[in-house]
């Protein structure tokens, strides 16, 4: 399962970051990312035990998949800017790199949120 497999490889990232370099909205928005991780994960795992074996969800997977690998190559490229002190504005990463990643995990979070519901609502009737 690709999608899981991205996902792990996403928190293994956020995790290996040194917290002393990210603050304040910078931190806010990292933690945003993790939590939506975390949910994917989640999410996945359920997935993977259901009797439902639908396009929609393997549509799920997929977003999950691109919004993953998305938000670990932004985090990564700005750990590296970090390293290279390319992006250092008084020792702090800009959080502002960071809103399209906020963004695009939130609103496939969004998706996947109906995509669970309706599939709830299903295996409630």
């Amino acid at each position: 399962m690709a999608a899981y497999s991205a996902v792990i490889s996403l928190l293994q990232t956020l995790n290996q970051r040194n917290p002393e370099f990210f603050h304040g909205h910078t931190a806010e928005a990292l933690d945003s990312v993790h939590a939506t991780a975390e949910y994917f994960k989640k999410v996945l795992e359920n997935a993977s035990k259901s009797r439902f074996n639908t396009e929609k969800i393997k549509s799920l997977e997929e977003k999950i998949r691109v919004a993953a690998n998305y938000a670990e190559d932004v985090v990564e490229m700005k750990i590296s800017q970090i390293i290279t002190s390319l992006s250092w504005t008084f020792g702090i990463l800009q959080h502002h790199d960071l809103l399209p990643v906020v963004e695009k995990k939130d609103t496939t979070r969004k998706q996947v949120m109906e995509i669970v519901s309706h599939y709830a609502d299903q295996l409630l009737e």
